[in-house]
């Protein structure tokens, strides 16, 4: 009788950064006014998530809050057009109704891409209101 020997599977990579319910979790603790924040301002307040990642949460616009995980440690690139063209972040853009106390999610890196993300936000911190950004 032989032994079947176990093939290597691909597994999926398990992503080092927040996901969705996490980001959420920084923004409450920052409108709530929590203690986890290592650096805390009126207008910002960052995190650590991890031993190599930041998390800073920061107001765009009125009501609308920026959620941004990014890398602390460097890393090294050949040219500076190699380091300017590596991105490595994770963000989400919320809505927060003041009256109603809820957290409305508007678009993130993930849906919509770095640089469509960039785009987004740069239309809603000039016009300052979500309806004329879009």
């Amino acid at each position: 009788m032989s032994i079947a020997v176990e093939q290597p599977q691909q597994r999926t990579l398990v992503s080092r950064y927040p996901n969705y319910a996490q980001a959420r979790a920084y923004l409450r603790n920052f409108i709530r006014h929590g203690r986890r924040a290592f650096i805390r301002t009126k207008r910002y307040a960052y995190y650590q998530h991890s031993p190599s990642l930041q998390v800073i949460v920061i107001y765009v616009a009125r009501n609308i809050l920026e959620v941004r995980a990014y890398p602390v440690d460097g890393y090294c690139a050949a040219t500076i057009e190699e380091a300017l063209a590596a991105e490595e972040l994770r963000a989400w853009l919320f809505a927060h109704d003041y009256c109603h106390h809820k957290i409305i999610y508007i678009t993130s890196t993930q849906r919509v891409g770095i640089k469509r993300y960039k785009l987004f936000k740069a239309a809603l911190k000039n016009k300052g209101v979500l309806a004329r950004a879009s």
